[in-house]
């Protein structure tokens, strides 16, 4: 069990005043109060950055690392391990930022985001606490976001799980709050209506089941096995992700046509030419997967009649 607030300061005065003076620069009274709470519920120690507070403008802010989480799991006696998986998906979106030192709006745009998925285990309990976390919802487009995104994404969504996991309230990562005005557009553009969502997902399904010779009801079914989403119960986010996924699976389709008509034209092994594209083509990116087909249809452009003839006569002597 975690500790509950103890009546007597485990600070002395002058360690308060110093925490005042540097920790929890700029806190009220209260703020302060509110501070050494925290810090004295879940063991954390000031002097060692455990725990921080920030204000931004009346904003108050008190903070914990990723270690101090895991600080606080660990002393619980309960925690059992932690699971992190990465996955990147071709939604693209953008964060529009103001920028306070230019006194601007900037935006950074991105063809595709990050999922961070955490699973924590406890001793005392059968089923583990799970969270999915997308860039898009996080991401201040500032900072170590732009640079650091897997490992941004990473951190949220491991805090998230950990806070529910181990009744944490009041503590955030400084990765989970902007100090400056933030607006996410996702997708460039507004969202669909449900139904219009929908449609878009049953019409890119129907491309895909044409592409890869199967029927529409089974590909659907396999698409949203694959994404564990129930069309009855999907949200806008889920049908958005499996319109993307979709996507991602007819353009690797046509990169399998690509491959197979290069290897026929040039007398290659299919095999042989499959590993040569895969070294140097990201297969869940849309854009890389474009630019391997681009690649292939040039190859075959520059293939001329003679050398396609002297092709022909070899085989025809073997």
């Amino acid at each position: 069990m975690l500790p509950v607030t103890i009546s007597e300061s485990p600070w002395s005065k002058e360690q308060i005043e110093l925490i005042k003076r540097t920790v929890a620069k700029g806190a009220s009274d209260d703020e302060l109060k509110l501070f050494l709470h925290l810090a004295s519920r879940y063991d954390l120690d000031p002097f060692t950055r455990q725990i921080w507070f920030i204000k931004y403008g009346d904003d108050a802010h008190i903070f914990t690392g990723r270690d101090g989480f895991l600080h606080i799991a660990h002393r619980s006696g309960a925690f059992n391990g932690m699971n992190t998986t990465l996955r990147e998906e071709p939604v693209p979106f953008e964060i529009k930022f103001f920028n306070k030192r230019d006194k601007r709006w900037e935006a950074l745009k991105k063809p595709s985001q990050f999922v961070a998925v955490c699973t924590v285990f406890r001793k005392d309990m059968e089923q583990p606490f799970k969270c999915e976390v997308w860039e898009s919802e996080y991401s201040t487009g500032q900072g170590l976001w732009p640079t650091k995104r897997r490992v941004m994404i990473q951190k949220v969504a491991e805090a998230s799980t950990l806070r529910r996991a181990f009744d944490i309230s009041g503590l955030y990562l400084p990765e989970e709050v902007s100090e400056n005005d933030v607006e996410v557009v996702p997708n460039h553009q507004p969202a669909l209506a449900s139904s219009e969502l929908k449609e878009t997902l049953l019409s890119k399904v129907s491309e895909l089941a044409h592409i890869s010779g199967g029927d529409t009801d089974s590909v659907l079914k396999k698409v949203c096995s694959i994404k564990n989403v129930a069309i009855p119960m999907a949200t806008d986010q889920d049908l958005q992700a499996l319109i993307a996924h979709t996507d991602l699976l007819i353009a690797r389709y046509k990169l399998k046509a690509e491959i197979e008509d290069t290897a026929e034209l040039l007398g290659m092994d299919i095999t042989t030419l499959t590993a040569k594209v895969k070294t140097n083509c990201n297969l869940n990116s849309i854009e890389s997967i474009q630019e391997a087909v681009e690649k292939l249809k040039e190859r075959r452009e520059n293939v001329s009649p003679e050398d396609e003839l002297l092709r022909l006569a070899e085989e025809l002597l073997i």
